[in-house]
């Protein structure tokens, strides 16, 4: 098993009375649907067995899908940004997902001075806010796959410099193999997903778009 979704959370037309109220109703809003279509995302894989799996945190704080017996867990990951919601549900290994709003309103190359490596860098400042948006995602999603969170985000060592502008590949890191995938969403989000399968297996990864 191995899927991933986005939501948008209102209708486009309803983006100024989202974006009006506070911070802490948005976040809400967003922790809400990224639940639901968690809920969703399961039950379309599963099917009949969906309300058998419970959401619980693993040893390492990481959401996990659980049966009640404990013997069969599925690998969560969530994210919202904005008006839209992403959700990535695996029982092939570690996965981690990561959507972001493309904002020019951050200061890309001082936030990637301070957390990204020097050659990652140098991208940002070649490719401007794409290539900001590509490696931040990629890094949060690898760190989220981890467990590890911001110190990995913000560690400053050079993961993504040389990652393709989009689509799928491979790479080894730390000496553990990885599946990455970065694309965008509607021109204005970039999202990207980490794996990490615990055997060797062709992946292919599409992301579904959930009304």
């Amino acid at each position: 098993m191995l899927a991933v979704a986005y939501r948008t959370i209102i209708r486009p037309k309803d983006g100024k009375d989202f974006a009006k109220r506070d911070r802490r109703a948005r976040r809400k809003m967003q922790s809400v649907a990224a639940d639901s279509l968690l809920r969703d995302l399961l039950e379309r894989e599963a099917g009949d067995h969906a309300a058998s799996w419970q959401l619980v945190a693993n040893a390492d704080c990481k959401p996990i899908l659980v049966t009640p017996d404990g013997l069969s867990t599925i690998d969560v990951s969530m994210s919202h940004s904005g008006m839209r919601v992403a959700a990535a549900i695996t029982d092939v290994g570690a996965i981690g997902v990561d959507l972001e709003y493309r904002t020019s309103r951050r200061s890309i190359s001082e936030i990637a001075a301070y957390a990204f490596g020097p050659q990652e860098g140098q991208v940002v400042e070649a490719g401007g806010l794409a290539a900001f948006y590509r490696i931040w995602t990629l890094r949060e999603a690898l760190a989220k796959a981890i467990g590890i969170g911001f110190p990995m985000l913000a560690d400053r060592r050079d993961y993504f410099a040389e990652a393709p502008t989009s689509g799928e590949w491979e790479r080894v890191i730390d000496g553990r193999r990885w599946n990455f995938f970065a694309s965008e969403i509607d021109s204005d989000y970039a999202i990207a997903v980490a794996i990490a399968p615990r055997a060797s297996m062709p992946l292919a990864l599409t992301i579904r778009k959930f009304n």
